[in-house]
């Protein structure tokens, strides 16, 4: 069985005159994000891998799940093209991660996850919120299978819910 959280950045702040890249959480995000990691952790569920847009707001949130999961910062994996790209290269990037993980965490972008999330629970998502956690589990033992191997939703959180 291999275990998949597809993460949406949590909220963040409009209000400057940054590039889209380099936007921080705003408050809300700050108070959200740590909330949201506590809720998964408790859950029972924690990843193996950690992978997020470099982008401020996905970094920061990927923090705070690493914190709360007592993952060294460092060992969050960042691969920019998941903000430039999107869900094709993530999608990408999950069948081909090593068999010998059997769980991992992504953070990244809308409309990109929520796609993402759509297409791989067979459940209509819709708009995730932000810092909203799908969580999915496929029947097989390769990543590179979870797109043909029967699925099923573990959990779809977020903040407002």
């Amino acid at each position: 069985m291999k275990k998949l959280f597809i993460v949406r950045h949590a909220k963040s702040d409009w209000h400057n005159e940054l590039e889209d890249f380099d936007r921080p959480l705003n408050n809300r995000g700050e108070t959200d994000a740590p909330i949201m990691a506590q809720k998964i952790n408790n859950m029972g569920f924690s990843p193996d891998i950690i992978i997020s847009s470099p982008a401020k707001r996905a970094i920061t949130t990927a923090s705070y799940f690493a914190k709360e999961f007592d993952y060294s910062l460092d060992c969050i994996q960042k691969e920019k093209e998941i903000y430039s790209v999107g869900h094709r290269f993530s999608l990408e990037l999950i069948t081909g991660l090593s068999d010998k993980l059997n769980s991992a965490m992504i953070f990244g972008h809308n409309p990109d996850h929520s796609h993402l999330a759509t297409y791989l629970s067979n459940t209509q998502i819709g708009n995730m919120p932000t810092c909203a956690v799908v969580g999915i589990e496929f029947e097989t033992d390769k990543w590179s299978d979870i797109i043909k191997s029967k699925v099923k939703l573990l959990c779809f959180e977020y903040p407002k819910k």
